[in-house]
């Protein structure tokens, strides 16, 4: 299983917490209207929108302002445990700092929000 974290200086806290939550945000809307709003804001992020109104319209707190409900990019596991031998993928758009270090052999991650492949990044 790929571990994740994330990057300094380049992140987006929105699209971040975004990316690393939209498995638990899609299971937490399945069957609601709030579904059909999460598919739709996922088009526009995709087509580069920001992510922090699509937040805002499913109740969620942008970065910043209080958002302990629902934890977004803070629940990520592993911050700051650094992997120098890994292969660490990243937002194949460069739109957020999230980081996916690649287990020996394991598949290459992608990106749930962007849907295409994350991009290997330099050490």
């Amino acid at each position: 299983m790929a571990s994740t974290s994330l990057a300094d200086g380049r992140d987006d806290p929105d699209m971040s917490a975004l990316c690393s939550q939209l498995g638990a945000l899609r299971r937490a809307v399945h069957g609601t209207p709030l579904a059909a709003e999460l598919a739709d804001g996922l088009t526009a992020v995709r087509d580069g929108a920001p992510a922090a109104p699509l937040l805002a319209r499913l109740g969620i707190a942008p970065a910043g302002q209080g958002r302990h409900a629902w934890g977004g990019a803070a629940t990520v596991a592993g911050l700051g445990s650094g992997h120098s031998h890994d292969e660490r993928y990243g937002c194949p758009a460069g739109r957020c700092g999230r980081t996916v270090v690649r287990e020996p052999g394991g598949e290459r991650p992608g990106c749930l929000v962007l849907g295409s492949a994350m991009r290997l990044l330099a050490d």
